[in-house]
């Protein structure tokens, strides 16, 4: 593996240096009259080869210019000001000669033909303003038939994991909009693995502001990082997209389609997915299985089928609406050891266990936002959904104590629906006083859920020599419905042309009704008919909560705050409706909350944010009814829980320095939670589940958890063409929870360290780097458990555009897991190839690639907390070859557009040209 990385490195950089530019080209514009010196005349370099831009820029106050960094060749240069004649002068750069000083250029005339020289302004490759970083895409270039994911892949402060969730100046992205408007609803992965990235022009991560802030243009301190894409103008009136068909070894399948028809304010967009190698382009689906590639666990089959519209109107009405359906199968070979620590007592579980699943999911999304006079506006948002599962889990597990041991199996077999429907009404007033506002959101949102089970457990106990053996058959038949609505009134006044009031009162209504009842097997009758009241319970829990508060709100052009204080009453009743059990209990909170943002400039600032909250527990928390479907626990619900109470401070910096494309971004997060819901657990010594835990929900005091991400961006390069990002990022978590009735206290912390290179060049497309954690967690009631283990990770991918429009690539990703239980320390490497070759002029693409090269692909993980450690292995996707062909269609105002690399920064998508600068 030493070498393979030495070698692969040694030639990622032989190619970056084998680009190298050298030349250097300098003069003076003079006027002929007076032979002064002409400030701001426009300067172009063309390639004499192909009339290419190759540079362009303006004079400074003494008539200079210089421009360096320019490769073997020969050039034209123009130079051009406003009622002069333009002058142009031919010179050669060579290894001998590389720099060339043309001396004063003289100007005359009074008139010009700007028609022959039209220059744009070089568009730098980062942008900062207030409260956006707006990354120009066309700096960033990508291969062939990319999309928007390795778009963002490229882009300093942005990090994208192998799931596809992507993180932006280590805040999580939950929103991605097309030129301003939803596409699909949220779920980011259905922008980001679908849409072409030589669609984008900018890439725009924004910290918007909240509804309520954004009517009012009072900062409230509640903010959401978002991603904005906008699309180039020559992608706004026609069609493009991309198609690919693939087939492998294996019987393995790659099918997918995205087709867009813009048409200036109007989107509409078609998706499809279909294919059996872990790709899943799209957010909401089966644990672990989303994103691309062979990383996810287990195997998964995907159909799916999406289609969007967004159109705003000339009375600015704005309207999107989306449909999506998915159907996945997954299998899943699943092997685990889980260390249980019960004071001095420790208990082992090793669990073999062989589940597929099917899941179809479908749903909907409708907006519109409306004006309906000059001051007021009105937005509707349904949103419906709905989900089938079944599932068949077979499990092989063994249980060890100290004096006996459990051998057992069970048979899990589950059906599921699950449908939901929820709505956003927000109501706006603007009065004539500026600052004067008042609005209405309604929120509602129903859920329900059907599901069978049937559950078949033989458990065979071995202690001293005797065997005994107990059965479970069982079936179970559970319902759940829930109702929430909440209604928030804020009204806002201003006070000064800086300062504001704000009031509001907020109505929470929860209504949920859980019916779980358990029927043993009946021998006599061949059927579920004998019902189980140890297992069988009708509950309904409803949560009437009434919040009042206030704000004081002063906005200035270096800084802005917001002090806040709020009332909170809860009511809540707990009624056990099989034992006639009413709990009632009311609670009073004060939530303050507190903001202060200080901009240093446009490109520094420093942002602190306080926030107290409430989370009231779930009725599965509530519900006092044993569980006996785990194999491992019986879990059971604690009507008595009180609702938890978090004070949350977040303290975020970021600095970029323009025009040198250097960038900071540090975050830091701290979270203190007083009655926090943790877990009681306790070994059943006796009993039909003698040697499970019981699991009861209890408040503790005295869990904190805090974390620091942080992001250093460094270009190497000159043009933005190599540079180095540089990731740290640390947690600690403080957890309370009891064993056995002993208090025990986990600290745990982790630390994660990566370097990455990434190229911007013209034919080379190189990512390196590394990446390494370790994870603690020690534990008070068994020290002798603490335990360390380690993550490391480097990792390459070169690609390369060969003459002949040939491109072969490379990626390689070596993976050392240490310090884990017996048979779970693994060394692996992933390394996945291709070739392909450009048809059809450059809309074609036939490639053949193979997944996992080495066949060494292998699926680990590690989780210690409260008083559990667990070591998990599972089955993933090994080694595959496929064959596929790609067409992009790209047909704008009626006409094809033959050669994306002669279109502007659609050059991008071969790795080549750029649109840094334009020439007409």
């Amino acid at each position: 593996m030493k070498i393979l990385f030495t070698c692969l490195l040694l030639f990622s950089y032989s190619l970056i240096y084998a680009q190298q530019k050298i030349g250097l080209v300098s003069g003076r514009v003079i006027q002929s009259k007076d032979k002064k010196a002409i400030d701001y005349a426009s300067i172009v370099i063309k390639s004499q080869k192909d009339s290419s831009v190759v540079v362009s820029g303006s004079t400074g106050a003494d008539g200079t210019f210089s421009f360096k960094n320019l490769q073997p060749g020969s050039y034209r240069l123009y130079a051009a000001f406003l009622g002069l004649k333009n002058v142009n002068k031919d010179f050669i750069i060579s290894v001998d000669k590389p720099i060339i000083i043309l001396g004063n250029i003289v100007l005359e005339g009074n008139s010009i033909d700007l028609q022959t020289v039209e220059i744009k302004a070089e568009i730098p490759p980062i942008t900062v303003k207030r409260d956006t970083l707006e990354f120009n895409a066309s700096s960033f270039k990508t291969v062939e038939n990319a999309v928007v994911e390795d778009l963002l892949k490229k882009l300093p402060g942005v990090e994208v994991d192998k799931s596809g969730a992507v993180k932006a100046q280590g805040e999580t992205i939950t929103k991605i909009r097309v030129d301003g408007k939803e596409f699909f609803g949220n779920d980011p992965l259905l922008a980001t693995k679908n849409l072409p990235a030589d669609m984008v022009d900018k890439i725009q991560v924004i910290d918007e502001l909240s509804d309520q802030a954004q009517f009012t243009g009072i900062d409230d301190g509640s903010r959401t990082k978002i991603i904005n894409i906008t699309t180039r103008k020559d992608k706004k009136n026609g069609y493009f997209g991309n198609s690919s068909i693939g087939y492998g070894s294996d019987d393995r399948y790659d099918i997918n389609a995205n087709l867009n028809r813009f048409n200036k304010d109007q989107q509409m967009s078609v998706v499809a997915q279909f294919n059996n190698v872990n790709k899943q382009n799209f957010g909401g689906g089966l644990g672990g299985n989303g994103g691309a590639g062979g990383r996810s666990t287990g195997l998964t089959t995907t159909n799916a089928l999406g289609f969007n519209f967004a159109d705003t109107y000339t009375d600015q009405t704005q309207i999107t609406a989306s449909y999506f359906v998915n159907k996945t199968e997954n299998l899943v070979l699943r092997k685990s050891v889980t260390q249980n620590l019960l004071g001095d007592i420790t208990t082992v579980f090793n669990n073999n266990q062989n589940n597929t699943s099917n899941r179809l999911n479908h749903r909907f999304n409708f907006m519109v936002d409306t004006k309906i006079d000059t001051l007021t506006s009105l937005r509707i948002q349904p949103t419906i959904s709905y989900t089938n599962n079944e599932s068949l889990n077979n499990s092989i597990y063994t249980r060890d104590y100290s004096t006996y041991t459990t051998n057992g199996t069970q048979s899990l077999n589950n059906t599921s629906t699950s449908p939901s429907i929820s709505n956003n009404i927000l109501l706006r007033r603007k009065f004539k006083r500026r600052g004067r506002t008042l609005s209405l959101n309604l929120n509602t949102s129903i859920n329900n859920s059907d599901a069978d089970n049937y559950n078949n457990i033989t458990d065979n106990t071995i202690n001293a020599g005797i065997t005994t053996q107990k059965l479970t058959n069982q079936f179970n038949d559970q319902k759940s419905s829930s109702i929430n609505n909440s209604t928030r009134l804020v009204y806002t006044e201003p006070l000064s042309k800086t300062l504001s009031l704000e009031f509001n009162y907020q109505n929470g209504y929860n209504h949920n009704l859980s019916d779980r009842f358990t029927y043993n097997f009946n021998p006599s009758t061949l059927q579920y008919d004998l019902l189980d009241l140890t297992y069988s319970n009708s509950y309904e829990n409803t949560i009437l909560t009434n919040t009042a508060g206030f704000s004081f709100n002063s906005n200035a052009k270096k800084y802005n705050w917001n002090v806040g204080l709020a009332v909170q009453n809860t009511d809540r009743n707990n009624n056990n409706l099989t034992q006639n059990f009413v709990l009632k209990q009311n609670v009073f909170n004060y939530t303050p909350s507190a903001m202060y943002r200080y901009n240093f400039s446009n490109s520094k600032r420093l942002v602190i944010n306080y926030r107290g909250s409430t989370n009231q527990p779930t009725i599965n928390q509530l519900q006092p009814i044993p569980n006996n479907t785990n194999t491992q626990s019986i879990p059971v619900g604690n009507p008595d829980l009180k609702p938890e109470f978090n004070n949350s401070l977040r303290v975020a910096y970021n600095t970029f320095t323009v025009g040198k494309n250097r960038s900071l971004f540090v975050n830091m997060n701290l979270t203190q939670t007083s009655n926090k819901i943790a877990n009681s657990s306790s070994l059943i010594q006796s009993g039909v589940n003698q040697g499970k835990l019981a699991i009861l929900p209890v408040n503790v005091n005295g869990t904190y958890a805090g974390s620091i991400s942080s992001s250093l961006s460094l270009p190497i390069m000159d043009e933005n063409r190599l540079n180095f990002h540089i990731n740290v990022n640390g947690s600690y978590d403080r957890d309370v929870n009891f064993t056995n009735a002993i208090r025990n206290i986990t600290n745990s912390w982790s630390v994660t360290n990566g370097y990455r290179l990434v190229s911007n060049l013209d034919k080379l497309d190189l990512t390196a780097g590394v990446n390494g954690s370790v994870n603690q967690s020690t534990y008070s009631v068994q020290s002798n458990s603490n335990t360390r283990y380690y993550t490391f990770s480097p990792n390459i991918s070169i690609s390369y555009l060969f003459p002949g429009d040939i491109r072969w690539s490379i990626d390689a990703d070596y993976n050392q897991n240490t310090g884990r239980g017996e048979g779970f320390d693994t060394r692996f490497t992933l390394v996945n190839t291709y070739i392909s070759k450009l048809f059809f002029k450059n809309r074609g693409t036939l490639k053949a690639a193979i997944n996992d090269v080495l066949n060494e692909n292998q699926g680990i993980t590690r989780t210690a907390n409260n008083n559990t450690i667990q070591d998990v292995s599972y089955n993933v996707l090994k080694r595959y070859f496929m064959f596929s062909f790609t067409y992009a269609l790209n047909r704008m105002g009626g006409k094809n557009i033959d050669d994306v690399r002669e279109n502007g920064n659609g050059g991008r998508n071969r790795g080549g040209g750029g649109n840094r600068r334009n020439l007409k």
